[in-house]
């Protein structure tokens, strides 16, 4: 066993060569937030008004929107699961499927919405799938506390945590992921609670502090294809992230766990979309806002609505009157709608037009507001207008198009979703005890699953993901096409109702059949 320094150097490395990248993922984190900073050049003034677009947090939520709105397709192949009939492929369908809906009962946020968001945002899905089984027996082992987690098994025994890419750092070959970094500041009662006797460094490291001011801890967590590590460090601050190699002449790490894991696969998943073909991470992923960041259009764009804002507000209360002659005593009375203004001889009263809003700015905003449309996500994907009349065709094209634009982001949670999937079978397989999933018939008394580990091969498993776009025009041309094959080329109805996007054609098919049957006992 490689001693704990050498830990943290691989971890420091990890971090240094991600430097890059998490600069970039900041930035996308700033423009979802709607965070940005005025110039120095104009920000003292005191007519200046800041104004922030909110142009790209809208295209990302549209695309959230988009693509998390129906559940996910999953499809088991006949190939993974040797000579296991048809019905039993649909079962574990409908079992992992099941699994999945009661991992996201338990969340405050919902696991794809997060998937999707992480996808457009990052370009990159880190999750971990947690199975509770498993992690109570661990923590029993080391006196940890489980209450929480017997808790929580009363949803499943399967917890989806969906984490933040900016806080893992995944070290990979050609031919697999072979380490995954994971850093995050907790309240230090926490690690002393959760890992028992394991974290009796800790614990006397808070007993010897009589101020009571090391209250939060910097924990990194280390996991390659052999081996988990778990340090951290104490300090007082909860939004200080110490280096995971320490400070010079700082805290000392304190060692949780470094010991083998023991299991078959590495208990992360991890996608990261864009390219290999740059080296350096900060190029090798493209998320959704890539070109609005690389270009600063959304800082000229705040820029610009700024100027252009400031300005119309800082003749808001421009002199509306102009008074010639040799006084001043001219009298304009604002009362009555027939009010009059009182003009002495020898003076001039003329009215003096508002200032007119800078059309060359106007013109400018709007350019570099289409061109983050056009960078991002199409409006008409984001808000659904479109000019009154146009032809279902046009709209139809414009739709199809506009989710085009979503496609890379879209297979990229597809296939964290599959990921999820097949880890949630390791899981199962490596226990070796059955687990009980459930499948509602729409109308009818639901089924009880077993997912049996003796029939399940996760080395011959192949699991596929599908998400449909939820838009109401490409559903509707889905339909058409799906009805014109089945009429026209023979296509298979079960074939056609996953094209359009359901998740259970089965049901649908059986559905149908019992209104046929019922229809022709009426008749």
């Amino acid at each position: 066993m490689k001693s704990l320094d050498f830990y943290q150097k691989r971890a420091d490395d990890l971090i240094q060569q991600d430097a890059g990248r998490n600069r970039m993922l900041a930035a996308m984190e700033q423009m979802w937030q709607a965070q940005w900073q005025l110039p120095e050049a104009v920000s003292g003034l005191g007519w200046i008004h800041k104004v922030v677009s909110t142009d790209p947090h809208d295209a990302l939520r549209a695309g959230v929107r988009v693509l998390s709105s129906a559940e996910p397709r999953i499809k088991v192949l006949p190939v993974g699961l040797g000579g296991l009939p048809e019905t039993n492929l649909e079962q574990v369908e409908h079992a992992l499927g099941w699994l999945f809906h009661q991992a996201n009962r338990r969340r405050q946020a919902s696991v794809l919405r997060d998937i999707v968001l992480s996808a457009l945002l990052y370009d990159q899905v880190c999750t971990q799938v947690v199975y509770l089984p498993h992690q109570i027996k661990a923590l029993q082992a080391v006196g940890g506390g489980t209450a929480s987690l017997r808790a929580a098994r009363r949803a499943g025994d399967f917890v989806i945590l969906v984490r933040n890419p900016r806080h893992v750092h995944v070290r990979a070959s050609d031919w697999t992921t072979e380490a995954v970094l994971f850093h995050q500041v907790v309240p230090a009662a926490d690690l002393v609670s959760f890992w028992g006797s394991q974290a009796d460094p800790i614990k006397e490291k808070l007993a010897a502090d009589m101020q009571g001011e090391l209250r939060y801890a910097t924990v990194y967590d280390y996991t390659d294809l052999e081996t988990r590590v778990i340090w951290c460090y104490l300090h007082p601050d909860a939004n200080l992230l110490l280096p995971a190699a320490g400070l010079d002449g700082g805290t000392s790490p304190l060692e949780i766990i470094r010991r083998p894991h023991n299991l078959a696969f590495l208990p992360w998943v991890t996608r990261i979309g864009g390219t290999s073909l740059h080296r350096d991470p900060a190029h090798q992923q493209v998320p959704l806002l890539y070109s609005v960041y690389q270009s600063g259009q959304w800082d000229t764009q705040n820029i610009l609505e700024t100027l252009l804002t400031s300005e119309v507000i800082a003749y808001a209360a421009a002199p509306r009157l102009k008074v010639e002659g040799i006084s001043d005593n001219v009298e304009v009375d604002y009362g009555e709608p027939r009010r009059m203004a009182f003009v002495p001889p020898g003076h001039k009263l003329e009215i003096i037009d508002a200032p007119a809003m800078d059309t060359s700015l106007a013109h400018i905003a709007d350019r570099v507001s289409q061109r983050i449309d056009k960078s991002t996500v199409p409006r008409i994907l984001q808000t659904g207008d479109f000019p009154a009349g146009t032809a279902y065709a046009t709209l139809n094209l414009a739709t199809q198009s506009g989710l085009k634009s979503l496609a890379p982001y879209k297979e990229l949670a597809e296939q964290a979703l599959a990921g999820i999937f097949q880890q949630i079978i390791d899981w199962i397989a490596l226990d070796g005890r059955p687990v009980l999933a459930y499948h509602q018939n729409r109308g009818q008394v639901g089924q009880q699953i077993i997912l049996d580990p003796a029939k399940l091969d996760p080395s011959r498993l192949f699991i596929e993901v599908a998400l449909s776009a939820d838009v109401p025009a490409d559903r509707a041309a889905r339909i058409e096409a799906a009805a014109t094959a089945v009429r026209e080329l023979g296509y298979s109805r079960a074939r056609a109702l996953e094209f359009i996007g359901e998740t259970d054609p089965a049901l649908i098919l059986a559905e149908r059949k019992r209104e046929d049957t019922e229809e022709g006992e009426e008749s």
